[in-house]
This record gives structure tokens, C-alpha cells and sequence, in this order.
């Protein structure tokens, strides 16, 4: 796991940590798409999708309308290390998008914003976060 750390430049406000996790995606009209992400941190994540996936989001074309207004939920699975092994928890985070970057004909890397939390579920991410906090001291 390699960790980028806020820079001088950075407009981010704690590290992200490049992990793949599954997550499903619900869309705003109640589709739920399957995704990846590629890295997370306490503010948001970033995910990697084909062009088949950003359609759904923006039919019009992802990068050619505004996509402040667009609103999704994620739903991540979170292994959360415990002393007796690991034990899955939920994330239930209402996102936006915050920018949508073209990596290929076929590719996209879009990045999220934590907008809010469900049922408490930010103290899931917390738990999450820590126990890779603790890995690199």
C-alpha cells in the first residue's frame, strides 16, 4: 500500500490510501452500478470506470455537461481489523462529484466527496482509516 500525503499544492486535506475495494454506486434515479475504488481517504475516494458506467451517470457525456449537481450514494464493504479477525462493516456515504478525469478511450477516474453519512457510518471509516494509520508508524 503506498500512501500520498497532502503537499503544499494539494487541495487535499488528509492521505489517501490506494486500495481497491469493491462498492456499489446508487444513482440518484435508483441504479446501482458495481465499482471499484482506487483510493480512499476521510474526505472521499476516487474509483476508476468505463465509459458504460459514466454513461449511466451522465448520459449526455460526463465530461462535456456540469457534474456538480450530480449526487450518488456508495455503499463499501470495510474489513475492520479486530483482535479475534477481521469483521466486515458498512459505509454508507452520500457523495459528489468533485472532477472526472479521461485516462483512455475506454477509461475514467472520477473523484468523490463525503458529503454526508448514514446510520453513523462515518465512525466505520474512521475505524478503517486507523488501522492503516497505525500500519505505517
Amino acid at each position: 500500500m503506498s500512501i500520498d500525503y497532502p503537499g503544499a499544492t494539494e487541495r487535499r486535506q488528509s492521505p489517501r490510501y490506494e486500495i481497491e475495494l469493491p462498492f456499489d454506486m446508487v444513482l440518484d434515479n435508483g441504479t446501482i452500478l458495481s465499482v471499484k475504488t482506487h483510493n480512499i481517504s476521510s474526505y472521499g475516494l476516487q474509483l476508476s470506470c468505463d465509459s458504460w458506467i459514466t454513461d449511466e451517470i451522465e448520459p449526455r457525456g460526463i465530461q462535456n455537461h456540469a457534474i456538480s449537481h450530480i449526487r450518488l450514494k456508495a455503499i463499501i464493504e470495510l474489513p475492520v481489523d479486530k483482535k479475534k479477525g477481521a469483521d466486515i462493516k458498512k459505509l454508507y456515504a452520500n457523495c459528489k462529484i468533485m472532477s472526472v478525469q479521461r485516462m483512455s478511450q475506454e477509461e475514467y477516474m472520477l473523484n468523490l466527496t463525503f458529503v454526508d453519512f448514514e446510520n453513523g457510518s462515518e465512525k466505520v471509516l474512521d475505524e478503517f482509516l486507523d488501522q492503516y494509520r497505525q500500519h505505517i508508524r
